[in-house]
């Protein structure tokens, strides 16, 4: 099964000082100073990299007669440096969730199609409509939509599918059309993959998945699956837009799942308060956080504490010295927690405290970074385990995915 992770252009510094925080890279220099995860390991941690049109306004030209380009790149693969060495596939999707909330899709199945054969992808997804339960407009009221205007939906992205497919023969595109089915229900999850199979597409997408629990998308996979297997139709490809269940892939292996992509390890790295990062005893640890003084929230904490910004920076200081210390065993883990915890009181997340103390001190006493290989690991040392900033917690992410592909993905 192929692991495809979502590009939001997470890049690190790979001259960033540890040590002083230096950034050698200006953030004019965002995008030749800093690497994709495929760059910092020896071996890429997935199999491919899906590109949104959701983040269409980068590619457009600047007239209509023009080569579309991203960063100046005519070729999608240039843009996300992946040479002979790195054999990964990249494929396109047109980024429902970004037009979730309009009726009319924003652009049309000719202009996706041209695209992605003009920017050299390898596959690429037909133009779909998001099938939702409701929307919101543009004075940001919430509006129902009925079963009728669901279907509706389902109904576009079917005849845009049998366009698309269409169009991409009729000019002979080498990259590979993926169907997009869209449902409301199991039943018409069904309809949507027959439909598209009777249209002669070999690989399907199933999207909209992300919005249900992992109970139900057991339930819409497993009754696609068996579908497709008693109807006796032609052996298919099926791909899972933005769907990681863990607990699912053993049976989605089984039911012989193509791929799918998710950015979920990656961004668990900063987005979750308990599940930070991902050990290679297959247990989540909590990062230690040390925001940057600099921060206008932490300012305002302080401010609001009555600390002064010489206390404030100092604090941090002592923070991020304890924990470096630690780390080299110089530095007993009472006075780490207590250097941490201190600068910790002006998060304002006073129901916590003993909580995190707990977390903290499980993932400080497990010293879990020394027992990674990986290269973010060998590098970054404890840094990997220290929330602040991008150029540590996107680290963090890399690890992540690393640690997934390896020890989760390839054993089921």
């Amino acid at each position: 099964m192929q692991y495809f992770i979502p590009d939001w252009e997470d890049r690190i510094d790979p001259n960033f000082n540890f040590d002083s925080d230096f950034k050698w890279i200006r953030n004019s220099d965002s995008y030749t100073g800093r690497v994709y995860a495929h760059e910092i390991f020896k071996k890429p941690p997935y199999d491919g990299i899906l590109i949104s049109l959701g983040l269409l306004n980068k590619f457009r030209p600047s007239n209509n007669d023009a080569q579309p380009s991203i960063r100046g790149f005519t070729d999608i693969k240039q843009y996300l440096r992946i040479n002979s060495n790195n054999p990964l596939k990249v494929m396109g999707d047109c980024g429902a969730f970004s037009y979730v909330n309009q009726d009319i899709v924003p652009f049309s199945v000719t202009q996706v199609a041209d695209l992605y054969d003009s920017l050299n992808f390898d596959l690429g997804i037909s133009l779909d409509h998001l099938v939702v339960k409701s929307i919101v407009n543009e004075n940001g009221k919430k509006i129902d939509l009925s079963e009728s205007q669901q279907e509706t939906r389902r109904q576009l992205s079917l005849e845009n599918a049998k366009a698309f497919l269409n169009y991409c023969r009729a000019k002979r595109y080498s990259f590979v059309p993926i169907g997009a089915a869209q449902g409301l229900s199991t039943r018409t999850y069904i309809d949507s993959v027959d439909k598209l199979i009777e249209m002669n597409y070999n690989y399907i997408a199933l999207g909209g998945l992300i919005r249900y629990t992992t109970a139900q998308v057991d339930e819409i996979v497993t009754a696609i699956m068996e579908d497709v297997v008693s109807r006796k139709h032609p052996p298919i490809k099926v791909h899972l837009l933005g769907v990681l269940r863990p607990q699912l892939l053993r049976k989605f292996r089984r039911f012989g799942i193509t791929s799918f992509d998710s950015a979920s390890y990656l961004r668990k790295a900063w987005l979750r308060s308990s599940m930070n990062y991902f050990g290679p005893d297959e247990k989540w640890y909590s990062a230690i956080r040390v925001p940057y003084s600099w921060n206008s929230n932490i300012r305002a904490s302080a401010k609001e504490h009555g600390i002064s910004l010489d206390k404030l920076q100092r604090l941090e200081r002592d923070a991020m010295t304890a924990l470096k210390g630690f780390a080299k065993s110089n530095e007993d883990l009472v006075s780490a927690l207590d250097a941490v915890l201190e600068y910790d009181t002006l998060l304002f997340r006073a129901s916590e405290k003993t909580d995190l103390k707990e977390r903290y001190k499980q993932t400080l006493q497990s010293r879990i970074w020394e027992r990674c290989s990986c290269e973010i690991c060998t590098d970054a040392g404890i840094d990997v385990l220290i929330f602040r900033g991008a150029n540590r917690n996107k680290r963090r992410g890399f690890h992540n995915v690393k640690i997934f592909h390896n020890l989760i993905l390839n054993q089921n």
